[in-house]
């Protein structure tokens, strides 16, 4: 799989003609993780390198056997830094992170790769991964967690508007 993705980049990198993304915004949908938490998405380029993506998500915990359900309202603000642009295709350095704020105070620090796609002018097929740092806590509780190593799947599909 490494491999796979490693010529994949390759590929990406030996086309040297820029898709130009400077100054568009688009709206979407993102899936992240397991379990999957779906987030309304916003893409903001400020130029055709850097891009700003805040989301907000929604998530229903079940705990089962009448134990309960919580709510989650999650926000995250990830900047895309693309080093590597293609006539069709972006290479996405992110940087961000994501807040929380229901019977636990949660936020990360993450960062990750991933790819976007344009399928045509309008409509683009984000890829990637995210790693980083979690903290989380409440009254008499609280907990560290690095996730470095366990990697959050991030997706999404986004319509640029012209």
């Amino acid at each position: 799989m490494k491999k796979f993705l490693l010529l994949s980049i390759f590929v990406l990198c030996l086309n040297v003609s820029a898709y130009d993304t400077g100054g568009r915004f688009g709206m979407g949908v993102r899936f992240w993780g397991t379990p999957l938490i779906t987030f309304a998405d916003v893409k903001v380029d400020v130029s055709n390198v850097i891009e700003f993506e805040p989301s907000i998500g929604y998530y229903n915990i079940d705990y089962g056997e009448g134990a309960g359900y919580d709510h989650l309202l999650i926000t995250s603000l990830l900047m895309n830094i693309k080093p590597v642009r293609a006539e069709r295709a972006n290479l996405l350095f992110k940087l961000g992170g994501l807040f929380s704020n229901n019977y636990y105070t949660t936020f990360a620090i993450l960062l990750g790769l991933g790819i976007e796609h344009f399928v045509n002018d309008n409509f683009s097929i984000n890829a990637g991964i995210l790693s980083g740092f979690a903290h989380t806590s409440s009254d008499g509780y609280s907990a560290s967690l690095t996730t470095v190593g366990t990697q959050i799947a991030d997706f999404s599909l986004v319509w640029y508007l012209k």
